[in-house]
């Protein structure tokens, strides 16, 4: 059990770094030109190496069968880490700027009606941010949170403020 575990998270990360290098070498432009890539590295090019390492036809259908759970979660979550979040964008700006923010401050041109005391409310419903008085300040999940999507955004090759 441990051995298909292992072999299964083994190949998932291995997918990971594979994702991360080829993002690095050429970043695909768009959505219907990533989500190919995707499926490649996580399907076909998994299988082949788990057809490769595994002892048996029962072993590799379990590995294969974890493996294709996570790729599937990641590749869901990978499409939300990388579009464009005007709610990640409030964050980020909050964390730039030290994490305190007048709400004036925010100068999001290319948010147009997308920041509006409703998602403000929304981010400090979920402890993301806190509003003192006309000031947004960055909470500990918000700043967890934009610290981790900048670094894998950044360990995948994407820049700032856009998607991909």
């Amino acid at each position: 059990m441990s051995l298909i575990l292992g072999q299964a998270l083994a190949l998932f990360a291995g997918g990971l770094v594979l994702h991360a290098i080829v993002w690095r070498v050429r970043r695909p432009a768009s959505y219907r030109a990533w989500l190919p890539w995707l499926v490649v590295i996580f399907g076909p090019v998994a299988t082949a190496v788990a057809w490769a390492v595994a002892p048996g036809p029962l072993e590799l259908a379990a590995v294969l069968l974890l493996h294709y759970v996570l790729a599937a979660a990641y590749t869901i979550g990978y499409t939300l880490i990388s579009a464009f979040s005007p709610s990640v964008e409030i964050l980020k700006r909050i964390d730039r700027a030290g994490g305190r923010l007048a709400v004036g401050a925010l100068d999001l041109p290319f948010l147009a009606g997308a920041l509006t005391d409703e998602r403000i409310r929304n981010l400090e419903g979920a402890g993301l941010v806190s509003v003192d008085g006309a000031r947004l300040r960055l909470g500990s999940r918000g700043r967890l949170l934009t610290g981790l999507v900048l670094w894998y955004r950044h360990a995948v090759g994407l820049r700032d403020g856009g998607g991909g």
